[in-house]
């Protein structure tokens, strides 16, 4: 089998199984769904003359959607929040358990929908250093709970984007800020983590982990030299029966392009496959 065949077929795979997942109803902001032809996600509502920083996050209930803006010239990370009342949108605002003095970035919600974890450098007491670890909130019947902090303490890296399997799995980044070698890590059934293999961490840079429910399908972002023209590009792999990785591919050109490609996320009906892409004038979500 080429290397042609091959992309097809994994295409062909990935699509069969967003298609296979359990369809809720959700309203994307009042998007028409795209063909086979990616396109920019909400113009002027989520992909905006900001920069964005991750996807949007929707709930399983279609009811909440969150994402992370960067703001310019000084590279603060915040979250945005919409709700569907009524039949309508909110606009856009900054969620109630918010720190805004902190930088705040990459909402995830749990497969059930009832958690929110997102990455923080906020203060977890006065004495505590600024290192950004995940942290997670839940809803109630008031709205948002108080946010508390993921007990990260075995880690003494910056933590970055997550993602949860469905059997509670969680896998998500590493990186000393500053240097190129990030990598992405698994925790195991008793929520010790490790680093997945060689063959997915590279001496580079690997970023942005998005697990499927079922563990099936893992897609992240990578600078690794097989990436088109050399840039940041999205890459999937697969889980075998033997629990092991198959071979990370580029998701090739309907996805990829010259400039970088960040922030792979699915819609949680399994319908939609968000990702952030350089313009030349930052990032939108497509």
């Amino acid at each position: 089998m080429n290397l042609k065949t091959k992309l097809l077929f994994i295409v062909l795979l990935f699509s069969y199984r967003l298609i296979a997942q359990k369809p809720n109803s959700i309203n994307y902001l009042n998007q028409k769904q795209p063909d086979k032809v990616a396109r920019i996600f909400a113009p002027g509502i989520v992909s905006t003359n900001a920069i964005e920083h991750s996807s949007p996050s929707f709930s399983p209930d279609g009811k909440t959607v969150l994402w992370a803006v960067m703001k310019m010239p000084s590279y603060q990370t915040y979250l945005l929040e919409m709700n569907f009342t009524n039949n309508k949108w909110s606009s856009a605002h900054i969620p109630t358990f918010s720190d805004t003095s902190a930088n705040e970035v990459y909402p995830n919600f749990s497969t059930d929908g009832n958690t929110l974890f997102f990455s923080s450098n906020r203060r977890s007491n006065p004495s505590s250093s600024e290192k950004t670890t995940l942290w997670y909130v839940s809803k109630t019947t008031n709205g948002w709970s108080k946010a508390r902090m993921v007990d990260t303490n075995s880690i003494n890296k910056d933590i970055y984007p997550n993602s949860i399997a469905k059997n509670g799995k969680r896998y998500f980044t590493i990186g000393p800020h500053g240097t190129s070698d990030w990598n992405i890590y698994q925790t195991n059934s008793l929520g010790k983590s490790h680093p997945l293999p060689a063959y997915i961490n590279s001496k580079g840079y690997e970023d942005g982990p998005f697990i499927a429910p079922d563990e099936s399908y893992l897609i992240f972002e990578s600078d690794r030299p097989t990436g088109i023209k050399g840039n940041i590009d999205l890459y999937i792999s697969f889980l075998k029966k033997d629990r092991t990785w198959t071979e990370p591919m580029n998701m090739g050109a309907k996805i990829n392009s010259p400039l970088a490609e960040r922030f792979a996320k699915v819609s949680p009906d399994g319908k939609c496959f968000f990702f952030g892409r350089n313009t030349g004038n930052g990032f939108d979500i497509y």
